[in-house]
């Protein structure tokens, strides 16, 4: 989330420059202008969108403002209708999203601040955005999405003509999967538990609870004497939330335990649909012995199964913690080598068919992998492509529509480019 507030940060300091610098008219759409420091911006917007670099030039930049210009002008001239209220709920939770994802409000407001700018700004260039979208969708779905159909005939036409070329599925393999997520031991969490009720101790004999915050709570807001700042529901864990929220002002909670570790809790503060909260928080994470355990069971996994004790179903149904194993039975599918999930890659392929990977250890979870059976290539059937073919069709034929569409909207608009 970070890196989206960076973009938005980025991309106005990049108009303020381009205003300050370069800027000059370069286009009139309608009662619109258009600035070189608009394109600019729409340059940029494009390019952490994830369009290369290489492909982003001005005049394609300035096409994509002139349709959203115009689109923008009609959806106005046509009286398409939004709710102000939504919209403005929406920019003001997108905004609260990125505000919680700083350790403090000091650091959000800060980092507006060096980019000369203003959290009322932000809300409003928020809004504007969500709204000149709504409206735009809504006059697209009447005059473009609304107008495109695919009929099965079509779609079968065109799987009989691509099918040698198009339809051709490679060698894959059955796969099947074992994760197994280290986590912290019954000893580890007793443990961890101990040591927040001697927290609790010193806080009823009086100790101040800012002050042993800032002690030995293992949270960022440790730096603010644990405070957490003012948060509605929706903002935190649910059992801080709920806890905090059945408090009166000045009381300190029992312990709770949250999917982070054990919390003691402190509120600090109410208003209207808000209240404010201090926490001690205690992290249970997994101990190195907790995670030499897990390797150890996943080598026993590994070995049942290159001796042919277990089969992989049996060890897959006993031991993973994949939600799914129940139903999937450890498979994860027929994939082809390019479908491999890409940290695992490399092990997969190196492994022999009908073979166990190592263990693989990928943010605190350990993985075996093994190909259980080759699957020659062959020709998709019409049913097993039935869906992307369609989805194909769908969007060249959406796409089609529109470039008619904006083209003759367009048209009808008075658009100037201006050339220096």
């Amino acid at each position: 989330m970070k890196k989206i507030i960076l973009i938005v940060l980025t991309s106005f300091l990049i108009f303020a420059l381009s205003a300050e610098l370069v800027d000059r008219i370069v286009a009139k759409v309608g009662p619109d202008i258009i600035l070189l420091s608009d394109v600019y911006k729409m340059m940029y917007q494009m390019q952490a969108a994830g369009i290369p670099k290489e492909y982003i030039s001005q005049d394609m930049a300035l096409q994509e403002i002139i349709e959203q210009k115009v689109i923008s002008q009609k959806a106005k001239e046509l009286g398409i209708k939004i709710d102000e209220d939504k919209i403005k709920r929406y920019a003001q939770n997108y905004l609260s999203e990125m505000k919680s994802q700083y350790p403090s409000p000091q650091e959000f407001q800060a980092a507006l601040a060096k980019e000369n700018l203003t959290e009322a700004e932000l809300l409003e260039y928020f809004i504007e955005e969500i709204k000149n979208s709504a409206m735009s969708q809504q006059l697209i779905d009447l005059y473009v999405s609304s107008q495109v159909s695919v009929t099965e005939e079509e779609m079968q036409e065109f799987y009989e003509a691509t099918k040698d070329t198009m339809a051709v599925k490679p060698i894959t393999w059955e796969t099947g999967m074992i994760m197994y997520k280290i986590t912290p031991s019954k000893a580890t969490e007793d443990f961890i538990y101990k040591q927040m009720q001697e927290i609790k101790k010193r806080i009823d004999a009086g100790t101040d609870f800012a002050s042993l915050a800032s002690e030995i709570s293992d949270c960022p807001s440790k730096i603010r004497g644990g405070d957490l700042g003012y948060f509605s529901r929706g903002m935190m864990l649910k059992p801080i939330e709920d806890t905090a929220f059945s408090m009166d002002v000045g009381e300190i909670s029992d312990i709770i335990r949250s999917e982070n570790g054990y919390h003691i809790i402190k509120l600090t503060d109410k208003r209207r649909d808000e209240v404010r909260a201090s926490h001690i928080l205690k992290l249970v994470q997994p101990t190195k012995s907790d995670s030499l355990a897990a390797y150890a069971i996943m080598e026993r996994v590994r070995e049942l199964y290159e001796s042919g004790q277990s089969s992989f179903t049996e060890l897959a149904l006993q031991y993973s913690t994949d939600p799914d194993v129940t139903k999937n039975k450890g498979i994860i599918g027929e994939l082809a080598e390019n479908e491999f999930p890409e940290p695992f890659k490399s092990y997969i392929l190196a492994t022999p068919v009908g073979k166990m990977t190592p263990v693989i250890e990928k943010d605190g979870t350990l993985y075996l992998f093994v190909r259980l059976k080759e699957i020659p290539p062959r020709i998709f059937t019409y049913e097993e492509v039935k869906n992307k073919i369609y989805n194909v069709l769908y969007q060249y034929k959406l796409q089609s529509a529109y470039n008619e569409w904006i083209n003759k909207l367009i048209k009808e608009t008075y658009v100037e480019i201006i050339k220096q």
